[in-house]
């Protein structure tokens, strides 16, 4: 039955299947936040913003009078207890982050709709349709690349280039790619090269994927690219560092296509979108603003590593800025491995980069400005995940890394992220 379900009625399973099994309820929170410590903040985060999902029941075991063990849901669970008593929490830098979350926005969940079974077999085939895969077509179907792709379109607007290219070989070809098969993350792996995008005769402007050789060429060009991947089954790795893309393309290809006399966009979503494109080439151009500053304002940091290094990049960058007509063109690649040393150094000793990212990118990124969150945009550091992209390509991608402009977007939420964790105003 349905039963709303107050949150320290809730009991965290000791034995929950994601992890070793415990003794006890305390155990057990601690284990989760020792090992997923990050995502449980993330996900308490998101419970705040967004609340819990009306369509989905926590699922509970009634075990004694007014308690409840829980059978499904124990990391939203971990995560409301959390959010109400932090006293559940060892680790000191999990329990700042709470405290911070709880800064922003206090209302927590306290009664939690849930489904009560009398015994746990009853709950068991519902839960192991939930986690365990397809199990024939009867249980949960997860979506690959594609499937993503055309969610994030339909209500972010925003589409890969990868499936911006499907599209339009599907659209001038007539034809049905097999997005199931066709590897999405590896055809995005080469079209982030500007050296590979060579290869197809297409560029990307803004997001946009633009033609820079004859449309008909470079749809052949990409359909065999397509094929190529789908037959052979290419995963990002083969074609993961920039040497690897080249020579796959250079093997595949041989040759580039001749370049057009202007490129051009491959198709107007509607006529609409062509007369706006249309006005904005005929507005008088913006006048360009003061260079953005690199970290994007002065820190005053702890004592220590992360300090240090910070005010050693800031040397380097200065040393760049006086001196960039006598230095290589990659030599902004080396402050940007710079970068990936100062997050590595800031991060604490259970943590890795993509975890000190992903706790701190959203709030530091609250506390730009608008052009500075522009700069960000515009230079594709428009989440953590492409921040933690970026940061450790760094060492194996000099070509991309020597973006200097993108290397200072880097820099600037790198900056807002220090600014809330190692601020010297958080010693106070």
């Amino acid at each position: 039955m349905k039963k709303r379900i107050h949150y320290s009625k809730l009991i965290v399973n000791p034995e929950n299947y994601r992890f070793d099994p415990v003794e006890n309820q305390e155990e057990a929170i601690d284990l989760m936040l020792e090992e997923k410590g990050s995502e449980i903040v993330n996900l308490a985060k998101h419970i705040l913003e967004h609340g819990l999902d009306e369509a989905k029941d926590f699922r509970v075991l009634e075990v004694d009078s007014e308690e409840y063990l829980v059978l499904d849901g124990n990391r939203r669970t971990a995560a409301i207890k959390c959010l109400h008593d932090q006293a559940w929490i060892k680790d000191e830098k999990t329990k700042k982050a709470f405290q911070n979350l709880l800064k922003i926005k206090k209302n927590a969940p306290t009664n939690i709709q849930s489904f009560v079974y009398d015994e746990e077999e009853s709950a068991a085939e519902w839960i192991k349709l939930d986690h365990t895969g397809k199990n024939e077509g009867v249980g949960q179907d997860s979506w690959g690349s594609a499937e993503k792709d055309r969610f994030a379109f339909k209500f972010e607007g925003k589409i890969s280039v990868a499936m911006q290219a499907v599209s339009v070989v599907e659209k001038a070809l007539d034809k049905k790619i097999d997005t199931k098969k066709l590897k999405v993350s590896t055809i995005n792996r080469i079209m982030s090269n500007p050296e590979s995008r060579s290869y197809l005769g297409v560029d990307v402007s803004r997001g946009k994927l633009i033609f820079t050789a004859d449309k008909k060429e470079s749809y052949g060009r990409l359909d065999k690219l397509f094929e190529k991947v789908i037959k052979d089954n290419v995963t990002v790795g083969r074609v993961y560092h920039t040497p690897q893309t080249i020579d796959f393309m250079k093997e595949l290809f041989g040759d580039k296509p001749k370049d057009a006399t202007k490129p051009t966009l491959p198709f107007h979503e509607t006529e609409e979108e062509k007369s706006n494109e249309e006005l904005r080439a005929r507005k008088t151009p913006r006048e360009k603003g003061e260079q953005q500053k690199f970290f994007g304002k002065d820190l005053i940091l702890k004592k220590g590593h992360t300090n240090n290094i910070y005010m050693d990049i800031l040397d380097l960058h200065g040393f760049y800025v006086r001196n960039s007509a006598k230095l290589s063109k990659n030599f902004p690649a080396m402050i940007r491995m710079s970068l990936r040393l100062l997050v590595e150094s800031a991060t604490s000793e259970k943590e890795n980069i993509a975890d000190y990212v992903n706790s701190n990118f959203k709030e530091a990124k609250k506390y730009l400005t608008q052009d500075q969150k522009t700069t960000l945009t515009n230079n594709s550091v428009v989440n953590a995940g492409s921040l933690t992209q970026l940061l450790q390509s760094g060492a194996h991608d000099y070509a991309n890394s020597a973006n200097f402009e993108q290397t200072v977007a880097m820099s600037i939420i790198t900056g807002a992220m220090l600014d809330i964790t190692h601020s010297k105003n958080s010693e106070e």
